[in-house]
């Protein structure tokens, strides 16, 4: 059940392309919460797992993910998630527990969500603003050598790579369609053209006029 007035902010990012700085940047100027590592924290403590076993399990891309979609309909966000009689915990078991939290906290309150497929998750929430940040990729490449302190040229690009193979294959997994679907989106936008304090602005502005 949506209220309207409100809005959550959804964000899927290319590594690199500023999702975590825009995303707080958001949340900061709305004051509403800003949502993105410890959804893992929670997760995992649901799961009676490590925080680092879950993010483990997060980040692999395996075949397995093609089952998330199913999670999925697990009932309502209002719903207290119980794990499955188990001693191992798979990817699956993250995903839902995952979408659950989320579904929760997005029903709760306003919020600003980067990654964990909440732009697919939440998609049936009318109050739902739904972003996609992307970025040239030689541009993301010296970003994360600036922000990580990668002095190897090779290895950066093999790390932006990488993590848009994964991002891709996952979330083509669980929504049916290309990542960089633009239709999958509200609003998509090229950081590599428009600043990172630029789309915050942009952001907010269109949350306030969301909230009328």
């Amino acid at each position: 059940m949506t209220t309207r007035g409100r809005c959550v902010i959804a964000i899927s990012r290319q590594m690199g392309a500023g999702g975590a700085y825009v995303g707080q940047a958001v949340a900061h100027a709305l004051g509403i919460r800003y949502v993105d590592r410890e959804i893992l924290k929670e997760a995992a403590a649901l799961l009676g797992r490590e925080t680092s076993e879950v993010e483990s399990l997060e980040e692999r891309v395996s075949s397995i993910w093609s089952r998330m979609a199913g999670a999925l309909a697990w009932g309502g966000p209002e719903a207290t998630y119980i794990p499955p009689p188990m001693p191992a915990v798979y990817e699956e078991d993250v995903f839902a527990v995952q979408a659950r939290i989320i579904r929760q906290m997005a029903s709760q309150e306003e919020a600003v969500f980067v990654g964990r497929a909440s732009t697919w998750v939440l998609r049936e929430r009318a109050d739902l603003l739904s972003v996609f940040l992307h970025a040239p990729e030689a541009l993301r490449v010296e970003r994360m050598k600036h922000e990580y302190g990668i002095t190897d040229e090779e290895e950066a690009w093999k790390l932006v790579r990488r993590s848009d193979q994964q991002r891709g294959r996952f979330l083509q997994s669980v929504t049916g369609g290309p990542w960089l679907d633009v239709t999958h989106y509200d609003l998509c936008v090229d950081t590599g053209a428009i600043s990172f304090d630029e789309t915050a602005s942009l952001l907010i502005g269109l949350a306030k006029a969301r909230r009328g």
